[in-house]
């Protein structure tokens, strides 16, 4: 068993739960259960699984997402795992899923199970150690290109996908759905961002020819990479059908930087990245829609650590990580106020 400062998994649980699921596995044992970092709404879990079955061995490595007691932002676990079954063998490098319990019987919360991708997540080592640098520009390709097709899937093949009832309403149903999480979750007056809301409202982007898929959280540290670049887009808990320019906006605040330059993502200039998902197949990008979607995104990245230190005071939870907002939202007001100045 691995335990974390709060949390633990225990490797009985997880055989028991394999042991329900994979009734032709014989003697099944799971190693390495291991807490992995960052998770801003799910508990993300490593564990390495070994049986034999028909007489012959099998080993596999696997990841199980599971609910928190309380998180940085709400989110659905069903549609997660159908997102990755969706995408499956589209061309979007997702990681293949397995099973989903919706209760907390098998391992005390609601989550589910999924193949484990090689390669690492550790945003700030791809953009600054020097052992990257050379594939640092077919990483902001394919970073750019996998956007591109993420936009063009049928979100018909969606159904439960939170969505706007029109394109022209996409930028504000955003706004509605945030400045409410704003108001129930702060414990303070947020004056900056409610003149941001203000300026939000006066400032609505042309709307989109279609609703897209939106990936929520696309940036630099939510997807996985080794020497030969991208191996699977995580961390879909934020995904809505909406205006595909959101997803830019999102990727090029300055919280998302991680080489402290302008680099977007620490891996190119906005103009080359615009570039590189335009010819990719991408929307033409709106210079004005993709300031609106800039402003929207450092609002949303603030609501998101109100929310977070809302569940500490409450006692939900007593992951101080979660109290973050002292630290970080007067760097994005500032970033607030010059972008609206």
């Amino acid at each position: 068993m691995r335990t974390t400062l709060w949390y633990t998994m225990r490797d009985d649980q997880l055989v028991a739960y394999l042991t329900s699921r994979m009734p032709g596995a014989r003697d099944i044992r799971v190693s390495s259960v291991t807490r992995m970092p960052g998770g801003a709404s799910r508990e993300t879990w490593a564990f390495d699984a070994a049986w034999t079955e028909a007489a012959e061995p099998v080993a596999r490595s696997f990841i199980a997402r599971r609910d928190p007691t309380a998180s940085l932002l709400e989110s659905n676990n069903d549609l997660e795992f159908d997102l990755y079954t969706a995408l499956e063998g589209s061309g979007i490098p997702v990681p293949k899923v397995h099973w989903i319990e919706r209760d907390g019987a098998a391992i005390e919360r609601p989550f589910f199970i999924m193949s484990r991708l090689a390669g690492a997540t550790d945003a700030r080592t791809l953009v600054t150690a020097p052992e990257f640098a050379d594939i640092r520009p077919t990483v902001a390709r394919q970073k750019a290109g996998i956007l591109a097709k993420i936009h063009a899937f049928d979100i018909a093949r969606l159904p439960s996908l939170e969505r706007p009832p029109s394109p022209a309403a996409a930028a504000l149903h955003e706004i509605v759905k945030w400045e409410r999480t704003m108001r129930r979750d702060t414990l303070e007056p947020q004056p900056v961002l409610e003149f941001a809301f203000s300026w939000l409202k006066r400032h609505l982007p042309p709307p989109p020819r279609s609703l897209a898929l939106v990936h929520g959280d696309y940036r630099t540290g939510n997807f996985l990479y080794d020497q030969t670049g991208i191996t699977g887009i995580l961390d879909w808990e934020m995904a809505h059908a909406g205006d595909p320019i959101e997803d830019l906006g999102w990727l090029m605040i300055k919280s998302w930087r991680w080489a402290g330059d302008e680099r977007v993502g620490g891996l190119c200039s906005r103009d080359e990245f615009i570039s590189l998902y335009e010819a990719a197949g991408g929307v033409k990008v709106d210079r004005d829609a993709l300031k609106f979607w800039e402003v929207f995104s450092n609002v949303k990245f603030a609501i998101i650590f109100i929310t977070g230190t809302k569940s500490v005071v409450e006692g939900k939870t007593p992951d101080l990580l979660l109290t973050l907002t002292a630290f970080v939202n007067p760097g994005v007001e500032a970033e607030l106020l010059e972008l609206i100045r």
